[in-house]
């Protein structure tokens, strides 16, 4: 019998709505129910913003300690994305920071909507129960998870009790995080004799165009690639420099002021800072860097260039980038103008978006999206060696398919003159996973880690592969010389 009408909260998201009690999301005419998990995950991630939140501190609130993979995150963030229709590569609600988190950047509006309510004596719910077993017959193995729908029956006074305790809970989760003191950051650049610590920022979209909005991280990307070729320079890496932006609590999508830099300058100990911009004017694309001594902020140098097309970017970064490394006391030939961005990686831009954003894929375990992507990169620019290469290590480290990883792999190292040395030698070493020899991926990695102490994956693979040989001394002894160079891994 019909008893009474309230009100029941609805978010306007995008162009769809959503019941935060239920999990209905109502877009373009179509309703689908998120899983209970994904919807916390997305209201923690609405109750955040426009804070970065750690992929650590998702699993800590949502899964509440449960033994979970970060593939069950990921694919709570799919889910979202599929139920609102957008893309990670242009993120209208979840942007991703891969390997540290995701931060809810859309609108959020609020909306109130008739709820009509029954008098009711008992009502029958659903819930999914996650189980997890092992199976070991019928050729199937490693762990599976099955979901079991169970009907419930509950009293109006329990339930009552458990929407009072769904309020309470997060509440109380909420001051408590508010109370826990927060460990300052540790992020720092190694000194190392005779090298430069050098932080590049995130560069300004200054005309918010959304088609190159992808170049206001592949600009720094492409810089640190650049400089990292000098000897005499080492670079904050991008997720060191995203982790300490969320650190400052800064993880808006508009620029970086020179105070920000220097504050993030500080902490890394970095001695000059490079900040950037740039802007389409019609065909052509203007690029601005300038360079600052991080102690006083002075301004050391200027450089701009134009590209006469979005596609000649590649090639002028090189360029951009030798002048930058003169005026840190570089010399040119240090940078090795021969073997510049363009000639190492590609000279077509948009095989280089593939390619970044398929390294994003494979990091949030989207395997197959990153394959597809490095495809279309190989498709542009049948000479990207690295494409080829990432494709093998797609295949050979992150699934355990050698057989498919191999052809990549050797027509990787067929292009060897587009690799850098650095590149040959992690290919030699996926190589040496694909083909089950792990006495000689142990041998590359070790060789790596001599040659390039900075290299956070070259430790993190290492460790693996001695694990599997059951080699537990040797894999605790790589973690505490990473953690040397990188406190923060």
């Amino acid at each position: 019998m019909m008893t009474n009408a309230t009100d029941k909260l609805i978010y306007r998201l995008a162009e769809a709505e959503l019941e935060p009690l239920s999990g209905l999301v109502k877009r373009n005419g179509q309703e689908k129910y998120l899983r209970p998990k994904t919807l916390q995950v997305l209201l923690y991630l609405i109750e955040q913003r426009p804070r970065l939140v750690t992929k650590e501190e998702l699993s800590e609130q949502v899964w509440q300690g449960m033994a979970v993979t970060d593939d069950a995150l990921v694919q709570s963030i799919v889910e979202i994305r599929k139920a609102f229709g957008e893309s990670s590569h242009q993120p209208r609600l979840i942007k991703t920071f891969p390997k540290t988190g995701y931060r809810f950047i859309g609108e959020v509006e609020t909306l109130n909507g008739a709820l009509e309510v029954e008098e009711v004596t008992s009502v029958e719910i659903e819930y999914e129960e996650v189980v997890e077993i092992e199976r070991r017959g019928d050729g199937a193995t490693g762990r599976q998870m099955e979901q079991a729908r169970l009907p419930v029956s509950l009293s109006p006074r329990l339930i009552v009790s458990l929407l009072t305790l769904a309020v309470l809970l997060p509440l109380g989760g909420y001051l408590y995080r508010r109370a826990k003191p927060t460990a300052p950051s540790v992020i720092s650049l190694p000194r190392v004799p005779g090298k430069k610590p050098v932080a590049v920022m995130y560069f300004e979209n200054r005309a918010n165009d959304r088609e190159l909005d992808w170049l206001r991280e592949g600009l720094a990307d492409m810089l640190i690639t650049s400089l990292s070729r000098s000897q005499r320079l080492t670079l904050l890496s991008r997720q060191q420099l995203t982790a300490l932006l969320s650190h400052l609590g800064n993880q808006s999508a508009g620029p970086i002021k020179l105070e920000d830099g220097l504050e993030i300058a500080r902490r890394a100990q970095a001695e000059m800072i490079i900040l950037g911009s740039f802007v389409r004017l019609g065909d052509k694309v203007r690029i601005d860097v300038t360079l600052h001594d991080a102690r006083t902020g002075q301004l050391q140098a200027a450089e701009s260039l134009i590209a006469d097309s979005p596609a000649q970017i590649l090639t002028q970064i090189d360029l951009l980038s030798l002048k930058l490394a003169a005026h840190l006391g570089a010399s040119l030939a240090e940078t090795d103008a021969q073997h510049g961005l363009a000639a190492v990686m590609t000279n077509n831009l948009d095989a280089y978006r593939y390619y970044s954003l398929a390294l994003e894929q494979s990091q949030m375990f989207q395997l197959h999206e990153a394959i597809a992507l490095l495809e279309k990169a190989i498709a542009l620019d049948p000479q990207f060696a690295m494409a080829h290469a990432r494709i093998g290590y797609v295949y050979a480290v992150r699934m355990g398919q050698g057989e498919k990883a191999r052809p990549y792999l050797e027509k990787a190292l067929s292009l060897a003159d587009r690799l850098s040395e650095k590149d040959k030698l992690f290919i030699t070493a996926w190589q040496a996973t694909a083909a089950r020899n792990p006495t000689r991926a142990i041998e590359v990695y070790r060789d790596l880690i001599a040659r390039y102490p900075l290299e956070t994956e070259a430790y993190q693979r290492l460790n693996h592969v001695l694990q599997t040989q059951d080699r537990s001394e040797e894999a605790l002894q790589v973690i505490r010389q990473g953690l040397l160079t990188d406190p923060e891994w």
